[in-house]
């Protein structure tokens, strides 16, 4: 989305609702499958790593390692993983070889701790980093609770396949 869009008063708004509606109807739905006490297990799992990396983020003051400038690592780091997914899935569907030793706890853990740097990423650029270049404006507020939001939703989603107990049919 371009930043004039993501800017304007009802168009950003109109976005968020929509935007909010889907990711509460799937995430109910994907919570669904699991047993309860999996469900809060990982909740409470993710808002202490939430509260943990942002705090840190927030109060980190050595500018040898300002996190606002990582954005192109951590978009690597993401396509490996889209890689890794799209290959395991390829595998299970029998469209290829088993030739990767692919496991659903690798991904998960990789993609949680993928998602803690970006939730780390996105504090910083909206909190302000040691270059003002890599910083989200004020009017971006909208944006930026967004990027925390799917940050923190991914990781609990992680943490869900991690440890979660699905429910019997």
């Amino acid at each position: 989305m371009s930043p004039n869009a993501r800017r304007k008063s009802p168009n950003k708004w109109w976005w968020l609702t929509a935007f909010t509606i889907g990711q509460a109807i799937s995430i109910g739905a994907l919570s669904s499958l699991y047993k309860l006490k999996s469900v809060v297990t990982a909740m409470g799992a993710t808002a202490l790593a939430a509260t943990t990396v942002s705090l840190y983020t927030i109060s980190q003051s050595n500018s040898k390692y300002d996190l606002s400038q990582w954005g192109a690592t951590l978009s690597s780091w993401a396509m490996i993983l889209l890689v890794y997914l799209l290959l395991g899935i390829g595998q299970e569907v029998g469209w290829l070889p088993n030739f990767l030793p692919y496991s659903d706890m690798m991904y998960s853990v990789f993609a949680t701790f993928l998602f803690s740097l970006f939730l780390a990423y996105h504090t910083k650029l909206i909190v302000g980093g040691k270059h003002s270049k890599y910083r989200m404006s004020e009017k971006d507020y909208v944006f930026g609770a967004c990027a925390l939001y799917v940050d923190i939703v991914n990781i609990f989603l992680m943490l869900l396949q991690l440890m979660g107990e699905e429910r019997k049919q």
